[in-house]
């Protein structure tokens, strides 16, 4: 009796963990990746074992598939390319013309060809250094006849007393302001052309050249303050936290006072104007509501 109840037992296991095995497969999945295919001598299913095991199909004939290549269509090339890899440049670009000469030409032989054509091609290059050094020769002389030597004046240079010529300072801004190329990058690169300049050389440059430019920058502003509209920036911004006064809060609306005053004292005032929504309020009404408290 014991045996019975501990083989029905065992076979019980037997069933269940096969089961478990089951459920895990279909759960994680196969451990390996190989795909297993039909098998052409496999049983169907419920099929009896003194069936007869099919025939295996027969070796189809192999025929043979033409060999092709697989071609690249043409790229579509605007009007201004100069050739088939898309090279534009306008004619401001210095062009270098280097002559390229076969052996044929250049060899003992060279008087049995002719020349009847030729053809061009297009690279972009880029040079080791962007710099260079003017070197201006002023002569000495004097009137014959006199012994007071005449000196020639050096050429007009923006700065007085400076060593950079009008396109180093234009090349510097741009590379700055319009490129955010900065200031100590730009010192590396004239490092690597093998030019010694100090870092601070480049810094005091770039700040007189701000100077001259600042007549030009007022002349702007008076003419957008002679507007009969200014634009304004329309971007909410946070100050501090909502529903309670803090300190962090007072010392943000204590900032754009300070902001709203000086544009006030410099002739820049906030125009009273419709809004687009309506539950918007004006922002000269805000900061005088926040000045108020």
């Amino acid at each position: 009796m014991l045996r019975e109840q501990l083989g029905a037992q065992a076979e019980a296991i037997r069933q269940l963990t096969h089961q478990l095995d089951w459920f895990k497969k279909q759960l994680f999945g196969p451990k390996s990746e190989k795909q297993v295919f039909d098998l052409p001598r496999q049983d169907s299913l419920f099929q009896p074992e003194e069936a007869p095991l099919p025939a295996p199909p027969a070796d189809e004939e192999e025929r043979p598939i033409k060999a092709y290549q697989r071609g690249t269509g043409k790229k579509q090339r605007d009007d201004g390319c100069l050739n088939d890899t898309g090279l534009r440049f306008t004619s401001d670009v210095p062009v270098e013309v280097i002559e390229y000469l076969p052996p044929e030409l250049t060899g003992p032989e060279a008087d049995q060809y002719e020349v009847i054509g030729s053809k061009t091609t297009y690279r972009l290059a880029q040079r080791a250094s962007s710099y260079v050094v003017l070197k201006v020769e002023r002569p000495v002389f004097r009137r014959k006849g006199s012994d007071k030597p005449i000196t020639t004046s050096a050429p007009f240079n923006v700065l007085n007393n400076s060593l950079a010529d009008v396109s180093l300072l234009a090349g510097l801004l741009v590379d700055k302001f319009q490129f955010h190329l900065p200031l100590y990058r730009q010192h590396q690169r004239i490092q690597q052309a093998g030019i010694t300049i100090s870092r601070s050389t480049l810094t005091n440059l770039v700040k007189r050249v701000i100077d001259l430019l600042r007549p030009i920058v007022d002349a702007q502003t008076d003419n957008v303050l002679r507007s009969r509209v200014l634009a304004m920036d329309e971007t909410p911004i946070k100050a501090g936290h909502q529903g309670r006064a803090s300190r962090k809060r007072q010392v943000e609306i204590r900032l754009v006072l300070a902001v709203i005053r000086r544009c006030r004292r410099g002739g820049v005032h906030l125009l009273e104007q419709p809004w687009a929504c309506p539950h918007r309020s004006h922002p000269q009404r805000i900061v005088q509501r926040h000045a108020d408290q």
